[in-house]
Order: C-alpha cells, then structure tokens, then sequence
C-alpha cells in the first residue's frame, strides 16, 4: 500500500519549521507582530490628533505673545525717539548755556549801573523847582485862496 503522506523522518520536520521554530510559532509571532504594529499605528494617531489640539488651543496664546512683541518693539522704536529728542533738546540746552553766561555778565554790569544810578538819584533833592515860563500864542489866519485845476475835466 502507498500513501501519499510523507515519510517520517528529518525531511517531513524541516518543512514544517521555519528559522528552527515550528510554523504555528512563526504565524503566532507573525500576528502578534502585525498586531503591535496596528496598535503603535493607533496610538499614533490618537498622539497626532492630541498635538493638532493641543496646538490649536495653543494659538491664542502665541497670537498674544507675537502681538506682545510687536506692541514692544513699537515701545522701543517710541522710546528710541523720545531719546533722540532728548538729545537733541540737551544738545542745544548745551549751546544756549554759551549765551546764558554772557546774559548772565551783561545782567551783571546793568544792576551795577542801575545801583549807581539808584546811589546819584538819591542824593539828589526831593523838590526841585523849576522856572516858570510864560508864552503866548497870537491868533493865527488861514490864507484865502482859490484855485482850479484842468484835470479831471473841471
């Protein structure tokens, strides 16, 4: 009698292993392998759509920094300007200190004066008099005239 199986022995066991292992060992590796994959793919997915939240709820937050950081620099250029005139405003305090100095001396020598004049005026006396005069104005006439002119047609 012939049947078709295989004979047993070393032959029969070879093509029933895989790298050494039986072939329900590869297959359940195979699946178990294909099973972590799927799972790391989900967990994935579910991280990616947590971050794209997150983000999103996130935005706000930067869209205040980015106009905090704009309403400083706005700040800086301002003050950067107000420093300039200042400056400048410092600068030509300097140049009019030059002419303050001088005003300052001429002050100086006027209330000098004004002191000697004050000292003449009041050794002077309080009543002075004065000459009278005596004028009179005679009674004055227009002159009479008449004349015409060729202008105008007249």
């Amino acid at each position: 009698m012939t049947t078709d199986r295989p004979a047993a022995g070393p032959a029969a066991s070879e093509a029933r292993t895989y790298l050494g292992l039986p072939t329900h060992v590869v297959v359940l590796l195979a699946a178990s392998t294909a099973g972590y994959g799927l799972m790391l793919a989900g967990v994935a997915g579910v991280q990616s759509r947590a971050e794209a939240g997150l983000a999103a709820a996130r935005q706000p937050a930067l869209d205040g920094v980015a106009q905090l950081r704009a309403g400083h620099d706005d700040l800086a250029a301002r003050l950067d300007g107000a420093q300039a005139d200042y400056n400048a405003t410092v600068a030509a305090y300097a140049a009019a200190g030059g002419s303050l100095d001088a005003l300052t001396s001429q002050l100086a020598v006027l209330s000098t004066l004004v002191g000697e004049i004050d000292g003449v005026s009041r050794s002077m006396p309080a009543i002075v008099k004065l000459p009278v005069m005596h004028t009179s104005v005679g009674s004055v006439q227009n002159p009479s005239t008449q004349s015409t002119t060729g202008a105008s047609g007249g």
